[in-house]
């Protein structure tokens, strides 16, 4: 068996496990900066709304500066973008958005 893994830094914030139809279609209907993200275990994967997103799959490394992760002028846009996706997909009350780092590993 084999394992693929991949890295993922992204702004954005999580919701709850939504079908990955659903998500394209409300983010491409929205047109608003927003993307989605599914990652995690397989099998055991989280659902994130996503503005900026960066990966690197095993044996790749990616080169980050410190303004990549510093306060941006972007970031009132992003969360707005992202308030209006879970909003529409019937999250209201979503965590602030946020950096954050995980791995996807499928099989």
């Amino acid at each position: 068996m084999r394992i693929y893994s991949t890295a993922y830094l992204a702004y954005g914030i999580q919701i709850p496990d939504t079908d990955a139809n659903r998500l394209e279609g409300v983010v491409q209907a929205l047109d608003n900066g927003a993307g989605y993200l599914q990652a995690g275990r397989f099998g055991n994967e989280r659902t994130y709304l996503t503005t900026e997103c960066h990966s690197a799959d095993a044996g790749e490394y990616l080169v980050l500066t410190p303004a990549t992760l510093a306060e941006r002028a972007e970031r009132a846009t992003w969360d707005t973008a992202l308030q209006t996706a879970a909003e529409a997909l019937g999250h209201p009350n979503t965590d602030t958005p946020r950096w954050f780092l995980t791995a996807d590993v499928d099989n």
